[in-house]
């Protein structure tokens, strides 16, 4: 029978990992934990089942809060859009002079 979702603190290569995980309990009193996004087993040392579905997760701030009315540019397009400040015109207008030169001294 399973038993809903727990935050868990467990051994991972001899250091302290969080995960969320799933008890199973077994016939006989026995349980054993797995983490479902893996399908890992796990042996935690502690769990906290309301810390998923209870009060103290409800009070938690989002780490991404509700979606924007306003779609954010792209990473590409803000990049691109660092590209055209004022500080780099003299860069583009010296490539540009630079082209313009090797244009006339392959046409001569």
């Amino acid at each position: 029978m399973m038993d809903g979702l727990y935050l868990i603190s467990h051994k991972v290569r001899n250091e302290v990992a969080f995960d969320v995980a799933l008890r199973v309990a077994l016939s006989g009193g026995e349980e054993i934990w797995f983490i479902p996004t893996s399908g890992h087993g796990a042996y935690p040392y502690e769990w906290c089942a309301d810390a998923i579905d209870g009060a103290r997760w409800a009070a938690l701030p989002d780490h991404y809060p509700e979606p924007c009315a306003e779609p954010r540019p792209s990473l590409v397009a803000r990049l691109r859009a660092r590209l055209q400040l004022p500080a780099l015109a003299w860069l583009r207008e010296w490539l540009r002079a630079k082209r313009d030169v090797g244009e006339l001294a392959g046409a001569g």
